[in-house]
């Protein structure tokens, strides 16, 4: 029996084919309720793969272990809470102990070139996607230069000017000099080619002429596919990692956002609005979608008021949501869909690309629980069919161990198959709109559409999402939301398997992994001496590059451009350090 690709409504009624284009319509037509494109991805499954422990080289060979023989490399990084917080590895008491341990360690443009080794970065088929936000814009120049150099080195290739390159860093990295030169820690994982690492310790406009290197650095901006989180008003409200005045933050992700209109980076996302880390906190489903879209629309309003063109930025905006067990969470896209494509179109005027909400789905981290950790996947896979039948753009699926470390190479293979045997063996995956025409999935739509603009109300006559957030009105909401989901767990009135419910004969202990996964003393010790080396030897340049970062600052200028000149030469914490001085740092409300 054929499947149709489509399925479409069989009313006869005028009424009804007028109510139903204009509030559903086809996938790929406004109002995007049932999904943003006509048919899914071919070729490339929306599966991402989150990685992030120790060093560089254990978080490389990670992502060379999840994506082997996928034709699509959809990676995305798990930052520890060293780099989350702006900070370089240090013995200090409250540093050291946490180096590479639950994300990756990156401090410096060296790392982000071992990090991502291996992975054509400005291949179409590569995606790669940043959990960072205070300290996003440096992670995100680390990146792009990263990406730049990788090129220049498969340009040295082609062209045969490897011995003369060779000579030149010599020439910079002297036998008997006592700076040594950065190297991979370690073999090379299966699957990687070792590109990114020819330039290790120095960058490519250092050994290539200047209009080559331009003309390299153009192209790849333009090529260059992923995301960067950076936002900073989730952080406030939920997340906590903010590390500068929320003022100053903007400042920074309009700075990026401008840097990419001026050099047509348009695969790129300079932000993913996330509500994510809203639900995470405790939000119920309706809060988080509320929040988000109105921390989304905020953007919008600032970006326009910095004189940017909706149609410029718009494309650049995804948006992050998780999916939990809740009713809710079915329509979550198509609610979320509904109100940008409506927004954008009748309000901003924007065209149809801008009008298209492209987001990712992560399932939910709350709903996995320390007891009876396999029936973690069961919870998981019914999330990530919410998500596969919703059109999400991709998708994040949670390993069952999760609750307890960092995931294992078993368990993500695991959280990697429920993705893959949905997509490829489940029936109704085929058909791109398996929800449309159902009368609960149609009433629900209704329902959340209408108590998400009822919160847009109340965050209006707050003062909008910044006055919201002067008074804590967006935590307070949370926390309350979140003592409720709690207290119901805890009255066993929320049933949950395992838990609080049909427990086993032992009672359902707390599980004891076989394995946890943390940095070692090894990793943490390189991290220190790596950095130690990059200041020795970039010392004279590190300083004048951060007084060009702080006089963009003072003077108005695009402080992003800057810094992916200072991000050649410079540590994370020394850039940092130097924004705090003209920026300010974070200081919550009281």
């Amino acid at each position: 029996m054929q499947i149709p690709k489509v399925s479409l409504p069989r009313y006869t009624a005028w009424g009804d084919l007028l109510k139903w284009n204009l509030q559903e319509n086809v996938p790929g037509e406004f109002p995007y309720t049932s999904g943003i494109y006509p048919f899914k991805r071919e070729g490339e499954d929306p599966t991402r793969m989150f990685a992030g422990e120790g060093g560089p080289e254990r978080t490389n060979r990670r992502f060379h272990y999840v994506s082997m023989a996928m034709p699509a490399k959809r990676l995305s990084t798990a930052f520890d809470s060293v780099t989350l917080y702006g900070n370089d590895p240090d013995y200090r008491p409250d540093i050291y102990g946490k180096i590479g341990n639950s994300g990756v360690s990156i401090c410096c443009l060296d790392d982000a070139k071992k990090l991502y080794s291996g992975f054509n970065l400005a291949n179409p088929k590569t995606s790669v996607s940043m959990t960072i936000n205070g300290p996003a814009p440096m992670l995100l120049a680390y990146f792009m230069n990263a990406a730049i150099d990788q090129q220049c080195e498969l340009y040295i290739k082609a062209n045969g000017l490897e011995a003369e390159v060779q000579n030149k860093i010599k020439n910079l990295y002297p036998a008997d000099g006592e700076t040594k030169r950065p190297a991979y820690q370690g073999t090379l994982p299966k699957g990687n080619d070792g590109l990114g690492l020819m330039l290790l310790g120095v960058t490519g406009d250092q050994v290539l002429p200047k209009e080559v290197y331009e003309k390299i650095k153009a192209e790849t901006l333009s090529q260059v596919r992923g995301t960067v989180q950076a936002d900073i008003l989730k952080e406030d409200q939920a997340q906590n990692t903010c590390i500068f005045s929320t003022e100053f933050a903007l400042r920074l992700m309009g700075d990026v956002q401008q840097y990419f209109i001026e050099n047509s980076v348009r695969n790129f996302y300079s932000v993913s609005i996330s509500g994510y880390h809203i639900a995470e906190a405790g939000a119920n489903p309706i809060t988080q979608l509320a929040f988000t879209l109105a921390n989304g629309f905020t953007y919008v309003e600032y970006y326009l008021s910095r004189g940017m063109d909706i149609n410029d930025f718009a494309p650049n905006l995804s948006f992050f949501f998780s999916n939990g067990i809740d009713p809710e969470y079915a329509v979550i896209g198509r609610v979320a869909r509904r109100i940008w494509a409506k927004a954008m179109k009748n309000k901003y005027h924007a065209n149809a690309r801008s009008q298209m909400l492209k987001y990712h789905i992560q399932t939910s981290g709350r709903s996995l629980h320390a007891q009876e950790i396999d029936f973690n996947d069961i919870r998981t896979t019914l999330q990530a069919l919410y998500a596969i039948y919703d059109n999400c753009n991709s998708l994040h699926t949670n390993a069952y161990d999760e609750a307890i470390t960092t995931p294992t190479e078993e368990s993500v293979r695991r959280a990697m198959a429920i993705q893959l045997i949905i997509n490829k063996e489940l029936g109704l995956a085929k058909n791109e709109n398996p929800m449309q025409g159902s009368f609960i999935i149609e009433e629900l739509t209704d329902l959340v559409e209408e108590a998400v603009l009822s919160e847009f109300d109340r965050i209006t006559e707050r003062g909008g999402v910044l006055g919201a957030m002067e008074t804590m009105y967006q935590r307070g909401k949370i926390q309350e939301e979140s003592l409720y989901y709690e207290t119901l767990k805890h009255t066993g009135e929320y049933p949950i398997i395992g838990v609080n419910t049909f427990l086993s004969s032992k009672g359902s202990p707390t599980i004891i992994p076989q394995e946890v996964i943390r940095a070692t003393t090894e990793e943490k010790e390189y991290q220190i001496a790596m950095l130690k080396n990059l200041h020795s030897f970039q010392g004279k340049n590190a300083g004048k590059m951060l007084d060009r970062v702080k006089h963009a600052a003072i003077q108005n200028k695009n402080i992003f451009e800057e810094l992916m000149e200072a991000c050649k030469v410079c540590s994370l914490g020394e850039i940092t350090k130097a924004l705090f001085e003209v920026g300010g740092q974070y200081r919550r409300n009281m």
